[in-house]
Formats: structure tokens, C-alpha cells, sequence
């Protein structure tokens, strides 16, 4: 049995504030026990795929009169036994706590995967914690979901359980001929092909993160930005995007986005540079959630800021157009 169940930022789970799920790193927390119907996954982006599951996990639990209980692990398990094979991650912790929840899940356990965890048996993973800990009645996985040590468990492996736990296996998602999976949805996020992303997803790609100072060229040379230190490890391949930005919590503002190292000035480091579109912004900007909606085009080297001024011209009125057409078909909302 592992030894601690406790997460290395165990006090921001259990601080956060969520109106319908309660989020946990001990299952110690969740007293008193209940029944259970629950699922276990990384749910990195939480794709459609997965919400595919978690809404099942709650529709059984309501049938079961149950809990509806997802658990999931911090770090990614890849990233704690093969730490070079480990993905880049699509989501931030916050954000996938905010969009686990959104499925109607009662309670999620961000549970701490170590050495201990690492080598439970299939057998001894069923009887602690999904038995003892979660009394589950019910377990709701995907057709590739694997457990225990080295993987040796499988869907089979909880059919096999001798006191009739009740599988049920969700099949993938299937968008435009292709399975939804978070592998699919992290190839597209590195090529930039946002739109596609929002597809998998179920709703626009998002960063978040801190707004921290520039270069300040941008009021001089080209055009005023906000420079988004993003908490999310993978980014959109270099370009320039159609995005929105809530600042500070704020209202979602169009806006226009290019990910990249500002090649003209002869810079390195990758940025996050965004322009608000048709609204001013407050001088003080502590954070910002960003949404990718639509790649215009590739990050180019232009012979002068001033040709690069002119692009950017064309770029913000490409975009204007997009969002008036898009404002003809409805509301744009986050998906």
C-alpha cells in the first residue's frame, strides 16, 4: 500500500472553490463513504472523448442513486516512470479540475502517483481503492483503459473481479472519421491546427496564465500586446491566430494572437503576444485566459517592422471580418 496519498501541491487542490464538485488528494477527505460509480483516468484536455465517459459515470451514478467519483493522477504517470517519454500536457491542473467538473461530477480525486502507487497489482489497485476506498459499485473506462503494475490490468481484468463490479465500457469517439484522443489532439495543437483542435475538444483551445512584461516594441514599432506567460505546456505551433482573452476573470474580447520568436527583431525565445481588438485595456493586467479559434497564417521574417506593420494591418482586418461574419451566425461563446 503506498505510503502517502498526499499531492506535492495538495493544499491548491483542496483550496480551490468549485460550486458543484469537490475536489480531494486524500481520500480520507471524502468521509463519510458513499457507494461509488467511478472512472480513473489522466483526462488530459478532457476531449470529447473523455467527456464521453464522465457523462456516463454521472448518468449511471443518478441511476444507482450513487456518487459520481473521477479519479485522476498528478504527475502524469509517464512522467513519473519514464520521465523522457513523458507528452507535453494540453491542460493545466486548474483547468482540468474546471473542466471535469462542468460534467456534473461529484467528487475528484487528484491522486499522487508514486512508487508505491506504481506498484500496486491489478488485484490490490481493485480491493483499495476502488472497493475499500470508493466503495465502487460501478467503473465506467474507455476500450484502451490499462491499470496497475506495468499496465497489467485491463477492462477484462475489472470483468474478471469475483464480486461482480459492474464494467461498463465506453466506446471512443469518433469525429470526422478519426478517434478522439488526447495523443491526436496534442499532434494537432504542435502543427497549430486550432480548428481542428476545437473539434476534438468540444470547445476553443486555451491557455492561461500570468501577463508579465514585453519588450515594449510593440507601442512604438508595431502594435501595443499583452504578453501572456502561459502555465500550459504545450502551444499552438508558431503563428498567428484569430483568439479571444478574458482578462482578469473578465468577459471573453476578440482579439488576435501570434505564437512565435518575433523573427524580424532576430529574437529566440517563444512568446505569446496578444492585440485587443476594439476595446481598451486596463494598464494593470494580472492574468488572462486566451482561446484559439482560427490560424491565419505562418510566423514570417519581414525585411522591416515597417512590412511587418502593414501585415499585421492586414492581419487585424482579416480578423475583424472573421468575427463579423461569425457575430451574423450568433453569439461566438466557449465551447
Amino acid at each position: 500500500m503506498p505510503s502517502s496519498f498526499l499531492l506535492i501541491d495538495s493544499k491548491r487542490v483542496e483550496d480551490a472553490k468549485f460550486e458543484l464538485m469537490r475536489v480531494i488528494s486524500a481520500i480520507g477527505n471524502a468521509t463519510p463513504a458513499v457507494p461509488s460509480v467511478v472512472s480513473i483516468g489522466n483526462f488530459d484536455g478532457v476531449h470529447r472523448g473523455h467527456r464521453a465517459i464522465l457523462e456516463t459515470v454521472v448518468r449511471r451514478a443518478r441511476e444507482l442513486a450513487c456518487r459520481s467519483v473521477a479519479m485522476t493522477f498528478s504527475p502524469h504517470p509517464i512522467r513519473f516512470l519514464a520521465p523522457y517519454k513523458a507528452p507535453k500536457l494540453i491542460s493545466t491542473l486548474d483547468q482540468k479540475i474546471r473542466w471535469i467538473e462542468s460534467t456534473g461530477v461529484d467528487l475528484l480525486w487528484v491522486m499522487n502517483f508514486d512508487e508505491g502507487f506504481s506498484r500496486l497489482s491489478p488485484q490490490e489497485f481493485i480491493e483499495q481503492y476502488l472497493i475499500e476506498r470508493l466503495q465502487a459499485r460501478s467503473v465506467c473506462v474507455g476500450s484502451n483503459f490499462n491499470f496497475g503494475y506495468r499496465g497489467s490490468g485491463n477492462v477484462q481484468t475489472l470483468r474478471e473481479w469475483e464480486k461482480g463490479l459492474e464494467v461498463i465500457e465506453v466506446p471512443p469517439v469518433v469525429v470526422r472519421g478519426g478517434i478522439v484522443s488526447s495523443t491526436r489532439v496534442r499532434e494537432l495543437i504542435a502543427e497549430g491546427m486550432v480548428s481542428k483542435v476545437c473539434r476534438l475538444l468540444g470547445r476553443w483551445l486555451e491557455l492561461e496564465g500570468a501577463i508579465v512584461s514585453g519588450s515594449a516594441r510593440g507601442r512604438s514599432v508595431t502594435v501595443p500586446t499583452l504578453n501572456l506567460d502561459a502555465e500550459n505546456e504545450l502551444l499552438p505551433g508558431q503563428g498567428v491566430y484569430v483568439t479571444r482573452i478574458s482578462l482578469d476573470g473578465g468577459a471573453f474580447l476578440n482579439s488576435i494572437t501570434n505564437v512565435g520568436n518575433r523573427p524580424t527583431f532576430n529574437e529566440s525565445t517563444i512568446s505569446v503576444e496578444t492585440f485587443v481588438l476594439n476595446h481598451a485595456v486596463p494598464e494593470v493586467v494580472r492574468s488572462a485566459r486566451l482561446q484559439f479559434i482560427k490560424r491565419l497564417r505562418d510566423e514570417v521574417k519581414f525585411e522591416s517592422p515597417e512590412a511587418l506593420r502593414n501585415q499585421i494591418a492586414v492581419d487585424i482586418a482579416r480578423t475583424q471580418r472573421f468575427f463579423y461574419r461569425l457575430s451574423t451566425l450568433g453569439n461566438v461563446g466557449s465551447r
